[in-house]
């Protein structure tokens, strides 16, 4: 590792470090009150305030230009954010989106294969890339001074990537096995892949990023090349860069290296809709491989994007059942009646078109799925029958709000928030505004709000069990039993 790199990492360190330190000490004293103030006196001292200050221009050819100043270490989160994810492939070729998010890295007419990861790692920089069902993004975080270079390669193979025929049919490869590794093998990854293909009928977004097997084997380069010259545009993309650099100094190197690429004309992305499948959905899936039973519910809801303001009211429920191991979920399930080892709620509003709510539970040994379902589903009755307290809204409303402060300490976090948000259909004063949005969720709201994770027909909900079935239903026979009749089968029938 260089000086140099190792010199980022712990101006990094020691940033994030007083971050954390400036908001525990900042808020420390407002948030011991908080939870007695009525509503009508916290709004009336909210101010409507930027949380980033961030500033956004357009280049000439469309590409938009965001940019989060953060002048506390002299390095930069640099990332390019194109609109085009899982949901915008073709029927048929599934799983091009993620395997393109591979070949950007195999070169282009003046890098070779691997170049531009070896370029960055010399730097002392770090790189990645990830894909999504609405967004493909590639970020590098880098010292200043070594930002142009980076902005160069990365509009090099905007335009001009150039993949060897063999180079493409080994990363084809490397992807099929990725997809044995992380799913075909991995017998809860099975069960998610079926379940979000109950919940998403008819819809890209019940088919897997990664892709369906079948489907990956039979792509071809020219599959990848159709691919990358339809969507891979600067009037297609969004460059985000976060930390130490100035408009002034960001603006003209934009203009000049992203700027001089022609844009191209415009796709549309594709518009879908999810018909809604009446009645209760459940997946059950035995595997010789499973050691610890599920229960899993997956329940579309509202995104940002499809109702911002449910999302919101969702942001703060999920919260109050899942925020924590004082929070209801962790207490009623794991604490008090000791039904589970883990219990999980989650959700983002992320999302171009409808978003999911994610629950899980690890039962403990000698509970059944069926007797942790029921809790859950308890649990989530109540909620409606005895709704959240203004106590424990404003808890929620805090602990949302300090998560988010602590966010604008952070390099990465700034940029990858922007990038997420406008790639899903949001809006700059969407992100910035966030806190005051959370603020201003009425309490009416917030209560209404789980009635997402009790709508049958938006569930789909999963049981993943080993061979055989639920063992605390079907418990294994007492080896110390000596009067046990050995030869007759338990249940009867054969005995094979």
């Amino acid at each position: 590792m260089t000086k140099q790199r190792i010199l980022i990492i712990i101006i990094a360190v020691i940033c994030s470090f007083a971050g954390y330190m400036l908001i525990h000490n900042v808020r420390a004293p407002q948030d011991t009150n908080s939870a007695q103030k009525s509503d009508t006196v916290k709004l009336a001292e909210i101010h409507k305030e930027k949380a980033f200050n961030a500033e956004e221009f357009t280049l000439d050819n469309g590409m938009r230009v965001v940019l989060i100043e953060n002048h506390r270490a002299p390095i930069v989160s640099h990332m390019v954010w194109y609109n085009i994810g899982a949901a915008d492939e073709d029927w048929g070729n599934s799983g091009i989106a993620h395997f393109f998010e591979h070949l950007m890295f195999k070169g282009t007419q003046t890098l070779e294969p691997g170049e531009y990861s070896r370029t960055v790692r010399a730097l002392g920089g770090n790189d990645n890339a990830f894909t999504s069902q609405d967004y493909t993004a590639y970020f590098v975080n880098i010292a200043t001074e070594n930002l142009e270079k980076i902005m160069r390669m990365e509009a090099d193979r905007m335009v001009h990537l150039d993949i060897p025929e063999d180079h493409f049919l080994s990363e084809r490869n490397v992807i099929l096995e990725e997809r044995a590794q992380r799913t075909d093998t991995n017998p809860a990854a099975r069960l998610l892949e079926t379940m979000r293909a109950n919940l998403f009928p008819n819809h890209p977004y019940g088919i897997p990023v990664i892709g369906w097997r079948a489907e990956i084997a039979a792509l071809a380069h020219q599959d990848a090349m159709d691919f990358y010259h339809k969507w891979y545009a600067p009037n297609n993309a969004i460059l985000v860069v976060a930390g130490a650099i100035s408009r002034a100094e960001l603006e003209p190197l934009a203009q000049e290296i992203y700027g001089s690429i022609p844009a191209k004309e415009k796709t549309l992305r594709p518009q879908n809709s999810a018909p809604v499948l009446p009645g209760d959905k459940l997946v059950s899936y035995e595997d010789g491989q499973v050691q610890q039973t599920q229960f899993i519910r997956l329940c579309r809801a509202p995104s940002y994007n499809t109702d911002k303001a449910a999302s919101l009211a969702l942001d703060i429920a999920v919260n109050i059942m899942d925020g924590g191991s004082a929070t209801r979920l962790y207490k009623a399930i794991v604490s008090e009646k000791k039904l589970a080892s883990a219990v999980s709620l989650s959700y983002s509003g992320f999302s171009r078109d409808e978003s999911t709510l994610s629950l899980s539970a690890v039962p403990r040994e000698g509970v059944s799925l069926a007797v942790v379902e029921s809790a859950i589903d308890d649990q989530l009755a109540n909620y409606i029958a005895t709704p959240p307290s203004a106590v424990e809204i404003r808890e929620a409303k805090d602990r949302l709000i300090d998560s988010a402060v602590f966010a604008r300490d952070s390099l990465q976090s700034p940029a990858y928030i922007f990038g997420q948000a406008l790639s899903t259909g949001l809006t700059m004063d969407d992100v910035e505004y966030w806190t005051y949005d959370i603020e201003t969720v009425s309490d009416d709201a917030v209560k209404d709000a789980i009635k997402h994770l009790m709508a049958p027909d938006l569930c789909v909900s999963g049981r993943l069990l080993p061979k055989g079935g639920d063992p605390a239903l079907n418990p294994a026979p007492d080896a110390t039993d000596t009067n046990a009749d050995k030869t007759t089968p338990v249940h009867g029938g054969s005995d094979e």
